[in-house]
């Protein structure tokens, strides 16, 4: 039987949380770890410039969500010379235009994260928890498929940065699959961490850095700006659906109240991911929209918005159930990236203010001091004695809760096993197109739009990394193959 698990979107990550489990850590010290890691490991989607939620559980209280997502500048001050440009990003079949630069840069959350959780959940010394990834900054990791195809859809942004041209490209081309991925002072970040902790990152060296950055380049981040950031504990919002029930991220998470609004309407279509799928995204075009539907159909749920402005791409999830039965969801997310390395870290700061679709009324027209809303949907499904059965999540923007929720129904409705229902075909609705994986159960003759069927499974469809327990409590881990994910048992 398995007593731990872990899933997650890097090999090396999965390896690093299971060494603290290994050791005696608990969920939330491997995760602590699995985080930090994960800055090297994906680093397109992952940094201490980055923010996200988690959803965290013990058996002897209920689902907490921590959020720990960017938050908006303090002050919108009026610049003469902003810093804010646009970027092409090459999809293949399509460009795609997103802003850069110091102006585009909110307040980050992820060093808050690791620290808020320790304090509130953590079992092990923090310098233990830091210790296993320092070692991997010493010796870098090898470039494996998916940070490849990452690093060739951002080139444009790692250009921008001089200072870590050599971190990225060799001989002026970027790095191949199978090269060294190496952070020259990501180890020396790590140790200001582990003598100045959080404190040192938003009161002190690294927050006056980054301030002063965007002082003088045209950026809106002040000092203050880092010293006001906290990390909150917030209730999640739950449901009953597939006959158990289902924690979803509250606000300033968008994503939870779509699930719930797409959960409703798969019900009432019976079963029919195409209707509810596109009514879903018809009823939840907007903040109020989707305000109004939760409103209606859970009336007694408490949902909390938070943020006026969403953000939602460049995601990545891990999951870990330990011994002990903690389990946490972790979701984060570096948008893009804004081209702007912190000095003497190598990390990169995030481009959240920086994405045209974010923003309906034009660039810079956010709301200065809050919280920003994004689509990232970690989950946990517990049974009738609140233990859990299911923790998940995934990369994919603005699919992220359409995509799990289809897992779920594979699971609890279907009885699929976890590798089964993850790597089975996907539907979604974009720009009035049906895209469906090959394999698909659908009735062509309701395709009254037009349509596109893949060949092969792709990271358009998401990347649904998850943890599931079986009726012999067997802890079972699985990684989505379309983002290249992991998933480890340990008995």
């Amino acid at each position: 039987m398995s007593t731990s698990a872990i899933s997650a979107g890097h090999e090396v990550t999965l390896q690093l949380a299971q060494e603290i489990l290994k050791m005696g850590g608990n969920a939330f010290d491997a995760a602590i770890t699995a985080h930090l890691a994960m800055y090297i490991t994906e680093p397109c989607m992952a940094s201490a410039g980055a923010g996200g939620f988690a959803l965290c559980h013990t058996p002897n209280s209920r689902v907490q969500m921590l959020d720990f997502f960017t938050q908006t500048p303090l002050e919108k001050r009026k610049i003469k010379d902003l810093d804010f440009y646009p970027i092409q990003v090459n999809f293949g079949n399509e460009n795609e235009e997103f802003h850069v630069g110091a102006a585009s840069m909110a307040t980050p959350g992820s060093i808050a994260a690791i620290f808020e959780l320790h304090r509130k959940l953590g079992s092990l010394p923090m310098d233990v928890l830091i210790d296993p990834v320092l070692d991997l900054a010493k010796n870098g990791v090898i470039l494996n498929t998916f940070q490849k195809i990452d690093l060739d859809l951002l080139e444009p942004i790692f250009k921008n940065d001089p200072s870590v041209r050599n971190i990225f490209f060799k001989e002026g081309k970027l790095l191949n699959e199978g090269d060294l991925l190496y952070f020259p002072h990501f180890a020396d970040f790590l140790e200001f961490l582990k003598k100045e902790k959080d404190e040192g990152f938003y009161k002190g060296e690294i927050g006056k850095k980054i301030a002063d950055y965007a002082q003088e380049q045209g950026g809106f981040l002040q000092r203050k700006d880092f010293e006001n950031y906290k990390a909150y504990w917030r209730p999640t919002i739950t449901a009953k659906h597939f006959g158990h029930e289902v924690h979803l991220p509250n606000g300033p998470s968008i994503g939870g109240a779509i699930m719930f609004v797409l959960l409703s309407n798969f019900e009432k279509f019976d079963g029919n991911w195409l209707k509810a799928i596109s009514q879903t995204l018809q009823e939840c075009k907007s903040i109020s929209g989707i305000e109004f539907q939760i409103r209606n159909r859970y009336p007694s749920m408490a949902f909390d918005l938070h943020g006026k402005t969403n953000a939602t791409k460049g995601t990545s999830h891990f999951n870990i159930i330990d011994k002990w039965n903690n389990a946490i969801s972790l979701t984060c997310s570096l948008g893009e990236g804004a081209g702007y390395f912190i000095p003497g870290t190598d990390m990169q700061m995030n481009n959240m203010l920086g994405e045209s679709f974010l923003l309906p009324n034009g660039f810079h027209s956010w709301v200065p001091n809050t919280r920003l809303n994004s689509m990232m949907t970690p989950t946990m499904v517990l049974d009738q004695q609140h233990q859990i059965k299911y923790i998940g999540g995934s990369g994919g923007a603005g699919r992220i809760p359409y995509m799990i929720a289809q897992v779920l129904e594979k699971i609890f409705n279907l009885n699929f096993s976890l590798d089964n229902a993850t790597e089975a075909p996907r539907i979604y609705v974009h720009d009035s197109t049906v895209h469906f994986e090959q394999g698909f159960n659908i009735d062509r003759k309701m395709l009254d739009m037009h349509h596109n069927e893949w060949n092969e499974k792709s990271l358009f469809f998401g990347g649904v990394h998850s943890i599931f327990m079986d009726e012999r409590m067997n802890k079972i881990a699985k990684g989505d193959s379309r983002r290249y994910g992991v998933g480890h048992s340990i008995k």
